[in-house]
């Protein structure tokens, strides 16, 4: 699915994956000394086509996106593929993000991977996450910063034994800290559908991590 013309931003990424340093890029200095904005990052690639300012938005969110992505392809080659597509598709299309879009870039992203990944899903003619979820092992979680974090990790495996529609929500609520208004903007939800699955998946969350041995999270 990826561009043979790709621009050599691309091979960053397979080395971040070969578990080569990463490099510490979240936002760049303007011409007057300032950091300046992801949106002001892209818009500025969009017009420079400088690889450097994909490349920062690449280190920015290549993790937090795989993480989404696994909630509904539960696969990590598939992930990785779909995300890829992602930024392949900033750098050769070069879609349009204006400056007052709802909600952040983050928010902007996160929309494009949800559609992408219902597509990959509609594509193969199935729904790729099982019903019925095991918690993952250690072992089984991708290796990301996000995850090294013992919080983070034991919330991720008891996300990733709820039902695909609450693990999601839940994702972008408190791994990403979005709001309500901007989950719903990217799952293509209304706000009181956004509600009522935190509320829901909440509760199955509880129960899971309390199978876990978990019985005083603060969620």
């Amino acid at each position: 699915m990826l561009f043979e013309d790709t621009p050599n931003w691309l091979d960053i990424s397979y080395a971040i994956s070969a578990g080569l340093k990463r490099k510490k890029i979240i936002r760049r200095k303007g011409a007057a000394g300032f950091m300046e904005t992801d949106e002001q990052i892209y818009l500025r690639y969009t017009e420079t086509d400088d690889d450097a300012d994909l490349e920062a938005l690449l280190v920015r969110y290549r993790e937090g996106l795989l993480l989404f992505l696994l909630g509904f392809v539960r696969n990590a080659e598939d992930a990785e593929e779909l995300m890829m597509d992602i930024f392949a598709k900033l750098a050769v299309d070069k879609p349009n993000f204006e400056p007052d879009h709802p909600g952040s870039s983050k928010g902007w992203l996160y929309t494009i991977a949800r559609r992408n990944a219902l597509m990959h899903i509609r594509k193969k003619r199935y729904e790729t996450v099982p019903l019925n979820e095991s918690i993952p092992s250690d072992a089984e979680l991708p290796d990301t910063v996000l995850l090294r974090k013992e919080r983070n990790r034991k919330l991720y495996q008891a996300m990733s034994a709820l039902k695909p529609e609450y693990r999601r929500v839940l994702y972008l609520l408190y791994m990403e800290s979005l709001p309500h208004e901007e989950i719903a903007g990217i799952m293509g939800l209304n706000i009181r559908q956004v509600y009522h699955l935190v509320d829901r998946g909440k509760n199955s969350l509880k129960k899971t991590l309390e199978r876990m041995g978990i019985t005083d999270a603060q969620y």
